[in-house]
Protein backbone atom coordinates (compact mmCIF):
# COMPACT_ATOMS: atom_id res chain seq x y z
CA UNK A 1 0.00 0.00 0.00
CA UNK A 2 2.81 2.42 0.92
CA UNK A 3 4.58 1.61 -2.39
CA UNK A 4 1.38 2.44 -4.30
CA UNK A 5 1.08 5.76 -2.45
CA UNK A 6 4.67 6.56 -3.33
CA UNK A 7 4.06 5.86 -7.04
CA UNK A 8 0.87 7.95 -7.04
CA UNK A 9 2.71 10.77 -5.26
CA UNK A 10 5.47 10.69 -7.88
CA UNK A 11 2.93 10.73 -10.73
CA UNK A 12 1.24 13.71 -9.11
CA UNK A 13 4.61 15.50 -8.93
CA UNK A 14 5.15 14.88 -12.65
CA UNK A 15 1.81 16.47 -13.52
CA UNK A 16 2.43 19.42 -11.20
CA UNK A 17 5.86 19.85 -12.76
CA UNK A 18 4.45 19.84 -16.30
CA UNK A 19 1.55 22.12 -15.35
CA UNK A 20 3.84 24.81 -13.92
CA UNK A 21 6.06 24.81 -17.01
CA UNK A 22 3.21 25.83 -19.27
CA UNK A 23 1.58 23.78 -22.06
CA UNK A 24 4.11 24.42 -24.85
CA UNK A 25 7.25 23.74 -22.87
CA UNK A 26 5.79 20.78 -20.97
CA UNK A 27 4.51 19.18 -24.20
CA UNK A 28 7.92 19.43 -25.90
CA UNK A 29 9.75 18.00 -22.88
CA UNK A 30 7.25 15.18 -22.42
CA UNK A 31 7.30 14.40 -26.14
CA UNK A 32 11.09 14.22 -26.36
CA UNK A 33 11.90 12.57 -23.04
CA UNK A 34 8.93 10.32 -22.48
CA UNK A 35 6.83 9.88 -19.35
CA UNK A 36 9.05 7.21 -17.73
CA UNK A 37 12.15 9.41 -17.88
CA UNK A 38 10.29 12.32 -16.34
CA UNK A 39 8.75 10.06 -13.70
CA UNK A 40 12.18 8.81 -12.69
CA UNK A 41 13.74 12.29 -12.59
CA UNK A 42 10.95 13.97 -10.65
CA UNK A 43 11.11 11.20 -8.08
CA UNK A 44 14.76 12.03 -7.31
CA UNK A 45 14.92 15.82 -7.44
CA UNK A 46 12.69 18.13 -5.33
CA UNK A 47 9.79 19.33 -7.48
CA UNK A 48 10.24 23.07 -6.88
CA UNK A 49 13.96 22.81 -7.57
CA UNK A 50 13.35 21.02 -10.86
CA UNK A 51 10.68 23.51 -11.91
CA UNK A 52 12.88 26.49 -11.07
CA UNK A 53 15.85 25.12 -13.02
CA UNK A 54 13.77 24.12 -16.04
CA UNK A 55 12.23 27.61 -16.22
CA UNK A 56 15.75 29.03 -16.67
CA UNK A 57 16.59 26.75 -19.61
CA UNK A 58 15.03 26.19 -23.01
CA UNK A 59 13.11 22.95 -23.57
CA UNK A 60 15.75 21.90 -26.13
CA UNK A 61 18.53 22.39 -23.57
CA UNK A 62 16.62 20.42 -20.92
CA UNK A 63 16.08 17.53 -23.34
CA UNK A 64 19.72 17.55 -24.50
CA UNK A 65 20.99 17.50 -20.91
CA UNK A 66 18.80 14.60 -19.85
CA UNK A 67 19.73 12.63 -22.95
CA UNK A 68 23.49 13.36 -22.81
CA UNK A 69 24.22 12.96 -19.09
CA UNK A 70 23.46 9.77 -17.13
CA UNK A 71 20.58 10.30 -14.72
CA UNK A 72 22.61 9.45 -11.61
CA UNK A 73 25.20 12.11 -12.47
CA UNK A 74 22.61 14.68 -13.57
CA UNK A 75 20.70 14.30 -10.30
CA UNK A 76 23.93 14.78 -8.31
CA UNK A 77 24.82 17.84 -10.41
CA UNK A 78 21.46 19.41 -9.62
CA UNK A 79 21.54 18.55 -5.92
CA UNK A 80 25.09 19.78 -5.13
CA UNK A 81 25.19 22.92 -7.33
CA UNK A 82 23.09 26.08 -7.22
CA UNK A 83 20.77 26.92 -10.13
CA UNK A 84 22.91 29.98 -10.87
CA UNK A 85 26.10 27.95 -11.18
CA UNK A 86 24.44 25.17 -13.18
CA UNK A 87 22.88 27.56 -15.70
CA UNK A 88 26.23 29.34 -16.10
CA UNK A 89 28.08 26.04 -16.67
CA UNK A 90 25.44 24.85 -19.14
CA UNK A 91 25.60 28.07 -21.16
CA UNK A 92 29.41 28.37 -21.00
CA UNK A 93 30.45 24.89 -22.15
CA UNK A 94 29.42 22.97 -25.27
CA UNK A 95 27.18 20.03 -24.37
CA UNK A 96 29.87 17.52 -25.39
CA UNK A 97 32.39 19.14 -23.00
CA UNK A 98 29.83 19.48 -20.21
CA UNK A 99 28.93 15.82 -20.56
CA UNK A 100 32.61 14.80 -20.52
CA UNK A 101 33.33 16.93 -17.43
CA UNK A 102 30.28 15.62 -15.59
CA UNK A 103 31.27 11.99 -16.29
CA UNK A 104 34.94 12.48 -15.39
CA UNK A 105 35.02 14.99 -12.52
CA UNK A 106 32.70 14.42 -9.54
CA UNK A 107 29.99 17.12 -9.40
CA UNK A 108 30.98 17.78 -5.78
CA UNK A 109 34.51 18.65 -6.99
CA UNK A 110 33.15 21.05 -9.60
CA UNK A 111 31.00 22.66 -6.91
CA UNK A 112 34.02 22.96 -4.58
CA UNK A 113 36.01 24.69 -7.35
CA UNK A 114 33.14 27.09 -8.08
CA UNK A 115 32.78 27.94 -4.40
CA UNK A 116 36.52 28.53 -4.03
CA UNK A 117 37.21 30.69 -7.09
CA UNK A 118 33.78 31.52 -8.53
CA UNK A 119 31.89 30.01 -11.44
CA UNK A 120 33.48 32.33 -14.03
CA UNK A 121 37.04 31.47 -13.00
CA UNK A 122 36.14 27.77 -12.82
CA UNK A 123 35.14 27.83 -16.48
CA UNK A 124 38.21 29.91 -17.35
CA UNK A 125 40.45 27.27 -15.73
CA UNK A 126 38.80 24.41 -17.64
CA UNK A 127 38.91 26.25 -20.97
CA UNK A 128 42.46 27.58 -20.59
CA UNK A 129 43.95 24.24 -19.60
CA UNK A 130 41.65 22.32 -21.96
CA UNK A 131 38.91 19.87 -20.98
CA UNK A 132 40.86 16.66 -21.64
CA UNK A 133 44.01 17.96 -19.98
CA UNK A 134 42.03 19.23 -16.96
CA UNK A 135 40.45 15.81 -16.52
CA UNK A 136 43.82 14.06 -16.82
CA UNK A 137 45.43 16.38 -14.26
CA UNK A 138 42.58 16.09 -11.78
CA UNK A 139 43.07 12.33 -11.86
CA UNK A 140 46.60 12.97 -10.56
CA UNK A 141 45.80 15.84 -8.18
CA UNK A 142 42.87 15.58 -5.79
CA UNK A 143 40.59 18.61 -5.81
CA UNK A 144 41.44 19.68 -2.20
CA UNK A 145 45.15 19.72 -3.18
CA UNK A 146 44.40 21.67 -6.36
CA UNK A 147 42.40 24.23 -4.38
CA UNK A 148 45.28 24.52 -1.91
CA UNK A 149 47.65 25.28 -4.81
CA UNK A 150 45.31 27.97 -6.12
CA UNK A 151 45.09 29.57 -2.69
CA UNK A 152 48.87 29.53 -2.23
CA UNK A 153 49.90 30.79 -5.66
CA UNK A 154 46.86 32.40 -7.27
CA UNK A 155 45.14 31.20 -10.43
CA UNK A 156 47.34 32.80 -13.11
CA UNK A 157 50.72 31.23 -12.12
CA UNK A 158 49.18 27.74 -12.00
CA UNK A 159 47.43 28.25 -15.34
CA UNK A 160 50.66 29.45 -16.95
CA UNK A 161 52.66 26.52 -15.58
CA UNK A 162 50.11 23.85 -16.47
CA UNK A 163 49.48 25.14 -20.01
CA UNK A 164 53.23 25.05 -20.74
CA UNK A 165 53.84 21.55 -19.35
CA UNK A 166 52.68 18.24 -20.76
CA UNK A 167 50.52 16.02 -18.56
CA UNK A 168 53.38 13.49 -18.45
CA UNK A 169 55.73 16.22 -17.14
CA UNK A 170 53.22 17.17 -14.44
CA UNK A 171 52.93 13.52 -13.43
CA UNK A 172 56.73 13.21 -13.24
CA UNK A 173 57.02 16.30 -11.04
CA UNK A 174 54.23 15.10 -8.71
CA UNK A 175 55.80 11.64 -8.44
CA UNK A 176 59.30 13.02 -7.73
CA UNK A 177 58.61 16.13 -5.63
CA UNK A 178 54.92 16.22 -4.74
CA UNK A 179 53.12 19.59 -4.59
CA UNK A 180 54.36 21.09 -1.32
CA UNK A 181 57.34 22.99 -2.79
CA UNK A 182 55.59 24.23 -5.91
CA UNK A 183 54.21 27.49 -4.41
CA UNK A 184 57.71 28.33 -3.12
CA UNK A 185 59.32 27.80 -6.53
CA UNK A 186 56.62 29.77 -8.33
CA UNK A 187 56.90 32.70 -5.90
CA UNK A 188 60.72 32.71 -5.90
CA UNK A 189 61.50 32.11 -9.57
CA UNK A 190 58.20 33.18 -11.14
CA UNK A 191 56.27 30.79 -13.45
CA UNK A 192 58.04 32.02 -16.60
CA UNK A 193 61.50 31.32 -15.13
CA UNK A 194 60.42 27.91 -13.84
CA UNK A 195 59.47 26.97 -17.40
CA UNK A 196 62.75 28.42 -18.76
CA UNK A 197 64.72 26.23 -16.34
CA UNK A 198 62.75 23.14 -17.30
CA UNK A 199 63.19 23.85 -21.01
CA UNK A 200 66.92 24.58 -20.72
CA UNK A 201 67.84 21.56 -18.61
CA UNK A 202 64.97 19.25 -19.41
CA UNK A 203 62.62 18.21 -16.61
CA UNK A 204 64.57 15.05 -15.75
CA UNK A 205 67.88 16.91 -15.34
CA UNK A 206 66.20 19.71 -13.40
CA UNK A 207 64.69 17.17 -11.01
CA UNK A 208 68.02 15.35 -10.61
CA UNK A 209 69.74 18.64 -9.81
CA UNK A 210 67.01 19.55 -7.35
CA UNK A 211 67.21 16.13 -5.69
CA UNK A 212 70.99 16.46 -5.45
CA UNK A 213 71.20 20.04 -4.16
CA UNK A 214 67.90 20.41 -2.30
CA UNK A 215 65.27 23.08 -2.76
CA UNK A 216 66.67 25.54 -0.19
CA UNK A 217 70.24 25.44 -1.53
CA UNK A 218 68.92 25.52 -5.11
CA UNK A 219 67.13 28.80 -4.43
CA UNK A 220 70.09 30.28 -2.53
CA UNK A 221 72.48 29.30 -5.33
CA UNK A 222 70.12 30.76 -7.95
CA UNK A 223 69.92 34.03 -6.04
CA UNK A 224 73.71 34.14 -5.66
CA UNK A 225 74.23 33.59 -9.39
CA UNK A 226 71.63 36.24 -10.23
CA UNK A 227 73.68 38.84 -8.34
CA UNK A 228 76.84 38.10 -10.32
CA UNK A 229 77.97 40.13 -13.32
CA UNK A 230 78.52 37.46 -15.90
CA UNK A 231 79.66 37.71 -19.50
CA UNK A 232 77.80 35.23 -21.74
CA UNK A 233 80.52 35.39 -24.44
CA UNK A 234 82.67 33.13 -22.28
CA UNK A 235 80.11 30.34 -22.25
CA UNK A 236 81.79 27.54 -24.24
CA UNK A 237 80.03 26.14 -27.25
CA UNK A 238 78.45 22.72 -26.77
CA UNK A 239 80.79 19.91 -27.86
CA UNK A 240 80.25 18.74 -31.43
CA UNK A 241 79.14 15.18 -31.82
CA UNK A 242 81.28 13.03 -34.07
CA UNK A 243 79.88 11.73 -37.34
CA UNK A 244 80.17 8.19 -36.00
CA UNK A 245 78.00 8.92 -32.95
CA UNK A 246 75.38 10.66 -35.14
CA UNK A 247 75.33 7.70 -37.59
CA UNK A 248 75.09 5.25 -34.68
CA UNK A 249 72.14 7.17 -33.21
CA UNK A 250 70.35 7.13 -36.59
CA UNK A 251 70.88 3.37 -36.90
CA UNK A 252 69.54 2.74 -33.39
CA UNK A 253 66.40 4.77 -34.24
CA UNK A 254 65.81 2.68 -37.36
CA UNK A 255 66.06 -0.54 -35.34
Amino acid sequence: MSAMKEVLGTIQMVYQYLEKLGPKKSFQILKNLGYEKLLSLTGKVPKERLIGLTHKLSEATVVDLVQAIPERILVEMILVNSDEDLVYFIHSLPLEDLSLVSRSIPPSDVQALAQAVGKETSIEILKTIGIQKSISLLKEIKMPDFLWLLRETGVEPILYLVTKLEVSECKTWIKERGLGELPLFLKFFGPENVIKIFRKLGLDKALKLLNLVGSHDMMELSYLISQMKLDPKYIPSPPKRSKKSVAKKKRSKRH
